[in-house]
């Protein structure tokens, strides 16, 4: 354990300025309260996904025996998550799909079949969200000029027939967020500038109410515990209130980026730090590594798997190859590992407590790789 507390007071200290140990846990914000937790724990498996149910406490990490009520489905192209609610887009033909919405709380879900009324089969779609109320895709259509043209299309879900609107945006769209009664795009003027842009949809009435511009090279949009949006670029990050649009901007210094830009899991704990996972540069020899990221104090800590597990843990007993997905118990108080176990297609859930003295509280292997994971 030494060498892991002077392993992050260097790298904390590297990436951002800091005096003394003690100012920060480096992980989750809660002590441990030791309560009882239900997991739901998403994996992918050959060309499907399934999931499985574990029980937890503060001590051990158990199978559920019982059935999950979440259907396998086929690998989507598109997920989108917000708390337990999943939306997920496959194609299940040149022109259709379906999103399945999912709400993992109350077991419940809307199936929703997408673009059957297209003749066209040059449809790609780009990026998916959802509200309460509404689903959303957008997508490009290739007209006559070859080139495309880009729509979001907005699918009532209230309604008791298939009814959508789409709405137009003149630039192609790579990500979206909802949050405030509003949907943000995130879309690239990729004829001209090749820039970024914010487009912001009012959801009450389906319009746009203002654009952006974001400069080259943001990457995703992500919604924080406070339910503002984060851009993130490779060298900062910019923080937008969702209410007010005004913007916020936070420089790294180079060569020390936090690196979260291509994330696939980016969850928060209650006091506001995210939890996903990483390339450790040259902090570790394996590709990926589970870190938080506070945004409130600019600081990072990776979790090295070299810094908190022997060798025979990580080679023989776990046999790790790679991060695949991380995020927080909050229950508990402890991060939440999911790994990709080596030269095989199944994986196992690393349960650990983060912060000055980071230990293994237990493991568990699955049989499948991790991809995401719901606490109740």
């Amino acid at each position: 354990m030494k060498t892991y507390n002077l392993f992050s007071l260097i790298l904390v200290c590297l990436l951002f300025s800091c005096s003394t140990s003690e100012e920060g846990d480096g992980g989750g914000g809660t002590t441990n309260p030791g309560a009882d937790a239900d997991y739901t724990l998403l994996l992918e498996t050959g060309s499907a996904l399934k999931s499985t149910l574990l029980n937890a406490n503060a001590e051990l990490i158990t199978f559920n025996p019982a059935d999950s009520k979440f259907a396998d489905i086929s690998t989507p192209e598109l997920t989108y998550k917000d708390g337990a609610v999943f939306s997920f887009y496959q194609k299940n033909g040149s022109c259709s799909g379906e999103i399945l919405r999912y709400d993992f709380n109350s077991d419940s879900a809307d199936a929703i079949v997408l673009f059957d009324d297209l003749n066209d089969c040059d449809l790609t779609p780009y990026a998916i969200a959802h509200s309460n109320e509404k689903v959303y895709i957008a997508y490009g259509l290739e007209n006559t000029m070859l080139n495309e043209d880009y729509f979001i299309r907005v699918v009532d879900l209230n309604a008791t027939e298939n009814t959508f609107i789409d709405v137009s945006v003149s630039k192609k769209p790579s990500d979206l967020v909802f949050t405030n009664n509003r949907l943000f795009i995130l879309t690239l003027d990729e004829t001209i500038t090749n820039e970024n842009f914010m487009v912001v949809m009012d959801a009450s009435t389906d319009t746009m109410i203002i654009e952006m511009n974001l400069g080259f090279n943001a990457h995703q949009l992500i919604k924080n515990s406070d339910e503002n949006i984060i851009v993130s670029y490779d060298e900062l990050h910019t923080l937008m209130n969702s209410q007010t649009l005004a913007l916020q901007y936070v420089q790294y210094q180079e060569g020390i980026e936090p690196k979260f830009t291509k994330a696939n899991s980016n969850n928060f704990d209650d006091t506001g730090k995210m939890y996903y996972e990483t390339p450790p540069g040259e902090n570790s020899i394996y590709p990926i590594i589970p870190a938080i990221y506070d945004f409130g104090e600019n600081l990072v800590v990776l979790y090295a798997f070299e810094n908190f597990l022997t060798e025979a843990q990580r080679n023989l007993e776990y046999e790790i190859e790679t991060t695949t997905m991380v995020d927080f118990d909050i229950k508990n108080g402890y991060m939440l590992i999911g790994y990709k176990k080596k030269n095989s297609q199944t994986g196992g859930l690393l349960r650990i407590r983060t912060g000055a003295e980071p230990a293994v509280i237990d493991n568990i292997d699955v049989n499948g790789i991790p991809r995401s994971i719901v606490v109740k």
